[in-house]
């Protein structure tokens, strides 16, 4: 009797659960939400950089330390976009295999977006900062 109810019990538990297809369907979720976030920062870095570059090129003869320092951070941001725009073309939403490749690539994903995002919000700042936006 004890062991019926405990299978009972690991049964319910078990079934109760999230299925595994869920779960994938929740990772996949957390890896766009991250990427819907940032993406709309874009049009903002590009700006920035922008900004940094003209005026890096209006102060390259009176202060080239200041301009050195505009164009390093235009690289920087012109570099996290590019990894935003990499992490786009690499992303692939229907990637197949078996559970665990699919969950392993998410998770791979997920790591590397939140990179992208680590980047873009970092070198968005220091632009602002600079430009005391």
């Amino acid at each position: 009797m004890k062991n019926l109810l405990l299978i009972t019990t690991l049964f319910f538990i078990v079934s109760c659960g999230p299925s595994q297809e869920e779960e994938l369907q929740q990772l996949k979720d957390e890896v766009m939400t991250i990427h819907d976030e940032v993406m709309p920062k874009m049009g903002e870095l590009r700006r920035i950089r922008k900004d940094l570059l003209l005026q890096a090129d209006s102060l390259i003869v009176v202060d080239s330390a200041r301009a050195a320092l505009l164009t390093t951070i235009a690289t920087q941001i012109g570099d996290a976009n590019e990894g935003m725009m990499q992490w786009m073309r690499d992303f692939e939403p229907e990637f197949e295999g078996t559970d665990d490749e699919i969950r392993q690539y998410l998770e791979d994903q997920k790591i590397a977006i939140q990179q992208v995002k680590e980047d873009m919000n970092k070198s968005l700042a220091k632009g602002k900062e600079v430009l005391g936006d």
